[in-house]
């Protein structure tokens, strides 16, 4: 990366210019392109051929001619079936049928024209749309039948990313656990119909939001983990983008109720096979409709989905018991309203004012989605859509306090909107603008709700805690001014495009404390030991304006040698608070004071961020079966947004109460505020930051098998630079034991400083849909090494336990699976009528046939496991006590003596604590934890109503074997459970029932459609 230090003056100058011939900068990405060589018999190309394409579900008719080497292109094609003809004077008229045409790929279709009238019609290889001839990205399109047909645990759109090459499930299926050749969850790009469709605060969705995009409004998907074109490689990390669904010239569309139950599942397999299965009742339902308007000219699709989820949640705490209450209420009547807030308690404990409370809670879950489509066919030149999302989804769950539960609850809601205007006009065959406006919002809202109704937790020693009522906000919202222009010349297909991006965050949150009783006789008379308060944050407004763009070439250098040649550029900007509010804070740019001021700059700008993107494509020999494709590319990327926002974190002030200081400290503690300082505990953000960076290579090659497969082997290389770096600064100087800057103490630091790189080899073997049958397989063997970061979240990032040595943590990375394979299938049993058996009418034949078989498998090796140990601020050599690792012991294995198990996976006398004001010698990474696998199957029954209406009833069953999928081992030593695993796989928070990683699962659907 090279930075450029332009005055702003000069920067808008040069983004002017750029406007003024650029477009769009996601382009192509939710569209499809044509190209070929139209030859006759001998070889000779053949100018002037006139090629017509015409889309089966909705008449669009788009033609061009070919040039004088014979070549033509028809680009930004809508996705779906097309009828391609050829004619020229002289020659037989050729016509290709069922050509599907896939989003985000040109397909290359070579035509041969022969002497002689009348018309000859060939029907394309399944295969063929998969030889991608222009491009060297790696990745796969996803199509309508695997999102209706494969068993979903969830239905979340998200579960079909992970049958990709490179793709790693961390466990529960959603956006926040699927990662990608190497890289962190925020690196990912999530477009709808080349639309912004990320959280904005981060870019995956909140894990409990599965309707954000339905599958029923799907008409296709693409990831591309790496190695993407200028026009759609928008960050470093994979390109996710999804194209809607229509309407058509026919009327269609289906309703659908998806059910479980726990009578029919597996019990969890830890932390006890004999822990009672909670009751679990799930529902899944809705439908589509969509069709003309006006024919040929105006249609419509409409969609909803709604999801219902009810799961039993074990309830388990301690409690005042009925006669402690009695004596607290007689000592201290201030405290009734807390005692009230504890629930009755049922069994006695040791203690006699102590009671174990059970009971039974609930986690509901309640979300529904609607989404519109209106397309207009104006003329044949020129088209218009306008489409809108809408989800609102409320999980409400027991609220945990140090892993113990009473009676306080959590809400969390989140209501995602996504709203798109495109408006395309054809100039000439050669020529066409796409013009889009898009409006993306998300909302991230929790609402922890108590018995007590105050601000405080209650921590009463020997009692489960009472929570506090934070509530916090969290409002994203995007809006993209797009404009997107194809111009075909000769051999070489230009594309160029800009994005204009605002951005805004709307964040803040309650305050909220702790109030703290050192024993049961203190809370008796009201003597509080300390309290805690952090003051409440306004609504903060942050607000930024992005710049992109693109120039591409897309160069048929030869019939079967194709050049991608571009350059991609992005401006990220950085956040200001719309009140000038946020305090930011930097000893490196701000001197020994820290903080910068009230209303001072975040930090500054990136020009530099220049990203050139080279590819070829080359089909050795005259048949197209087999294709080479090379490439190398940079990609600069924004990273997480809330990762950015640390400055407004200063402005609230905290208080911190002690009866070391205030003997008579007690309940309420409102009174003791007004004498007691509050401070500000900064944090800190480097305000001279880089932006991250991902440089990529790679090469595949690609082979038709016959029966319509399609063998790939392919190797990828990515080095990232400036990934997000988590520290602490100002921490003590081992060699003198005083901090740089006395007046403060250790300050957490945010930062891009680290990097990672990552070497992946796959094999993938694939089948698209024809003829009843669709598989598709794919291997990957991998290793990613970094320093601590992976990506540009924090959710892939850890402080160093050295923060003078970060690459003292270069180890393999948290989510670094050697390796990994997934496969899917769908398949039509070939009996009943028009099939190879029992065809014959009749009532067997009625029995056996429209039986339809699926199934999805997923395997991997075991993640690394990062041991650690606790270790006190006086321990340390610089008094930083986050993610502290033990010495190795010499000579004693990891694995324990009798092999290892879910009881005792890491064997413990491996380590011992490392002596005072030294640092541990155990790398970072050190053990690994165990592989998974899983194997989901359906069966389906496809039942006739009438020609046009059918009824199908399916049945999925998810982990059919029920094979345990545990998670990692519990990893700081001396503490009990060290080494043992006590949880599976699917523990995002919150947790629920859904996506890979659950005992076994049986659910049942019945679909109508028509």
């Amino acid at each position: 990366m090279f930075r450029s230090f332009l005055p702003p003056s000069a920067f808008t100058l040069s983004v002017a210019v750029f406007i003024c011939f650029a477009s769009q900068a996601f382009a192509q990405v939710d569209r499809a392109g044509l190209n070929g060589t139209v030859t006759d018999a001998s070889g000779r190309v053949l100018p002037q051929t006139h090629i017509t394409a015409v889309h089966d579900a909705t008449g669009l008719r788009r033609e061009t001619t070919s040039s004088s080497s014979g070549s033509y292109d028809i680009p930004e094609l809508p996705a779906g079936i097309y009828t391609i003809t050829f004619s020229h004077q002289g020659f037989k008229e050729l016509t290709f049928i069922d050509v599907q045409q896939v989003m985000g790929r040109t397909r290359t279709l070579d035509a041969t024209l022969r002497v002689s009238g009348g018309q000859e019609r060939v029907e394309v290889s399944a295969s063929s749309e998969q030889m991608d001839k222009t491009s060297d990205a790696l990745g796969v399109s996803i199509s309508k039948v695997q999102a209706k047909e494969l068993p979903l645990n969830g239905r979340n759109w998200a579960n079909l990313t992970a049958f990709q090459p490179s793709a790693v499930d961390t466990g529960g299926s959603n956006q926040r656990s699927i990662r990608f050749a190497g890289r962190g969850r925020d690196d990912d790009n999530f477009t709808y119909d080349g639309i912004d469709a990320t959280n904005i605060i981060n870019q995956p969705q909140q894990p409990y939001v599965r309707l954000a995009i339905p599958l029923d409004t799907i008409d296709e998907f693409r990831v591309d983990s790496v190695l993407s074109t200028a026009e759609v490689g928008a960050t470093g990390g994979p390109q996710l983008a999804v194209t809607s669904a229509s309407g058509t010239n026919q009327f269609h569309g289906n309703a659908f109720e998806y059910f479980r139950n726990n009578v029919f599942d597996a019990s969890q397999p830890v932390p006890f096979t004999t822990t009672p299965q909670p009751p679990f009742h799930l529902n899944q339902f809705g439908g589509s409709i969509g069709g003309p308007i006006v024919r040929d000219k105006t249609f419509f699709f409409l969609a909803y989905e709604g999801y219902r989820q009810d799961w039993g949640f074990p309830l388990l705490g301690y409690v005042p018991s009925a006669a402690f209450k009695a004596q607290v209420a007689a000592d201290s009547p201030v405290l009734i309203p807390i005692l009230n807030a504890y629930p009755q308690g049922q069994t006695p404990t040791s203690n006699p004012g102590i009671n174990e409370f059970t009971s039974n809670g609930r986690q509901i879950v309640f979300e529904n989605s609607g989404m519109v489509r209106l397309d207009q066919h104006f003329t044949e030149k020129t088209t218009a859509f306008v489409r809108f999302n809408y989800d609102r989804a409320v999980n409400t769950q027991p609220l945990a306090s140090s892993g113990f539960y009473l009676l306080d609850l959590q809400q969390l809601t989140s209501s995602p909107v996504n709203g798109e205007i495109e408006l395309m006009h054809i100039f000439s065959p050669s020529l066409l603008n796409e013009l889009k406006f898009g409006f993306n919002r998300s909302t991230a809202d929790t609402y922890d709700i108590n018995q007590t109704g105050i601000p405080y937790v209650i921590s009463v020693s020997g009692f489960t805690n009472l929570n506090n009522n934070r509530v916090s906000i969290g409002v994203g919202n995007s809006f993209s001014y797009i404009d997107n222009l194809t111009w075909v010349k000769g051999r070489h297909t230009l594309k160029a495009g800009v994005e204009i991006r605002r951005i805004q965050m709307n964040q803040g949150n309650t305050e909220a404390g702790t109030v703290t009783y050192a024993s049961l006789p203190a809370f008796a008379a009201n003597q509080v030991s300390t309290a805690t308060l952090n003051g409440a944050l306004p609504i903060n407004g942050l607000r930024k304006t992005q710049f992109y763009g693109y120039i591409q070439d897309e160069f048929k250098w030869r019939p079967n040698l194709t050049l991608n040649l571009g350059i991609r550029y992005s401006f990220f900007n950085i956040f200001h608070e719309v009140q000038g509010r946020a305090n930011p804070f930097d000893f490196a740019t701000c001197g020994p004071q820290g903080f910068c001021g009230v209303g001072a700059s975040f930090g500054q700008r990136n020009y530099g961020n220049f990203d050139p993107r080279i590819a070829f494509a080359w089909s050795p020999g005259g048949g197209g079966q087999t294709v080479v494709r090379a490439g190398f590319g940079m990609y600069h990327e924004d990273g997480q947004l809330d990762d950015q926002n640390l400055p407004i974190s200063n402005e609230v002030y905290a208080y911190s109460l002690s009866n070391k200081t205030i003997p008579d400290l007690s309940y309420p503690i409102t009174p003791f505020l007004s004498d007691t300082p509050g401070i500000v505990s900064p944090r800190a953000q480097d305000r001279r930051r880089k932006d991250t960076y991902v440089t990529q290579w790679g090469v595949s090659v690609k082979q038709a098998l016959p029966a319509d497969f399609v063998g790939t082997m392919s190797y990828v290389g990515t080095q990232g630079t400036y990934l997000l770096t988590l520290s602490e600064v100002n921490v003590v100087d081992p060699t003198t034991g005083l901090r740089p800057y006395p007046d403060f103490g250790q300050v957490s630091w945010r930062g891009n400083q680290d990097s990672s790189s990552y070497q992946g080899l796959s094999v993938s073997l694939k089948r698209s849909f024809s003829r009843g049958f669709m598989f598709s397989a794919n291997y990957m063997w991998s290793h990613e090494i970094d320093d601590g970061s992976d990506g540009s979240g924090d959710g892939d990032s850890l402080v160093p336990q050295n923060v003078a040595c970060p690459r003292c943590e270069r180890a393999s990375g948290f989510w670094d699976a050697r390796n990994v394979f997934n496969a899917n299938t769908v398949y039509q049993l070939p009996f009943g009528l028009g099939k190879p058996f029992l065809s014959q009418p009749g009532i067997v034949n009625a029995i056996v046939s429209n039986w339809e078989f699926t199934s999805t498998a997923v395997a991997r090796t075991g993640f690394p496991v990062n041991v650690l140990v606790n270790r006190s601020a006086s321990q340390t050599p610089d008094g930083n006590t986050n993610n502290q690792r033990p010495n190795l012991v010499p000579a004693v294995s990891l694995t324990p003596p009798g092999g290892k198990s879910i009881a005792q996976w890491i064997n413990p006398a491996a380590f011992v604590t490392p002596a005072n004001g030294t640092w541990g010698d155990s790398p970072r990474n050190v053990a690994r934890g165990p592989g998974v696998w899983q194997i989901d199957m359906g069966m389906a029954k496809q039942i006739p109503i009438t020609e046009r209406v059918g009824l199908q009833f399916r049945t999925e069953v998810f982990n059919i074997f029920n094979h345990p999928q545990y998670g990692l081992p519990n990893a700081t030593i001396l503490v009990n459970g060290f080494g043992s695993i006590t949880s599976t796989v699917n523990t995002t928070t919150p947790v629920s029932p859904v996506g890979e990683g659950t005992p076994r699962q049986f659910q049942f659907a019945l679909h109508v459609q028509f």
